[in-house]
């Protein structure tokens, strides 16, 4: 016998109940690795903004639960941070910035020369640096660049290796 419209929305929203907002791996690797000390802690702010937003759009009990538990993961990330930065996050982020500029300018060149699609815009960017921190985006993105190399030639060979057919021998 076929079931109702409720029926069916009653099973599909048990099962929606039971997920996250985000899985921890997401969190992990798409939220908290934007940045990292003071830039990480105004980006989890601004993202807690966004939650809130979210939050305000949810209709049912269950919607807004599922983003408040997100907000209170988040949350808890941000009491860390600021009990490693201090009160003081003007200066903390003024402190950081150097690095952060360097890591972002490095990563994005790296993503250039991968993809051979070098803009203007980045490099740009990267000269406008101090020449030690020019230098140092510029190791940086060669470090990426090797351990992406490598890993890539790990997993190319693992995989030629997988796809032999040792059955033929």
């Amino acid at each position: 016998m076929p079931l109702t419209q409720n029926e069916i929305l009653n099973n599909t929203r048990a099962v929606l109940k039971q997920v996250p907002f985000r899985t921890n791996f997401e969190r992990e690797n798409f939220v908290y690795s934007v940045a990292s000390g003071p830039r990480l802690l105004v980006s989890l702010c601004q993202e807690m903004e966004f939650l809130n937003s979210e939050l305000e759009k949810a209709t049912t009990d269950w919607q807004k639960q599922i983003v408040l538990n997100e907000m209170n993961i988040v949350n808890g990330r941000i009491a860390e941070l600021q009990a490693e930065i201090g009160t003081d996050v003007a200066t903390a982020v003024e402190e950081a910035e150097p690095q952060f500029w360097v890591e972002e300018l490095a990563r994005k060149a790296a993503v250039e020369a991968l993809t051979q699609n070098v803009t203007t815009e980045n490099m740009a960017q990267m000269l406008k640096l101090p020449a030690e921190l020019y230098e140092q985006t510029i190791s940086r993105c060669q470090t990426f660049l090797n351990v992406i190399n490598k890993t890539t030639r790990i997993a190319e060979r693992k995989a030629n290796l997988a796809n032999v057919d040792t059955s033929e021998e």
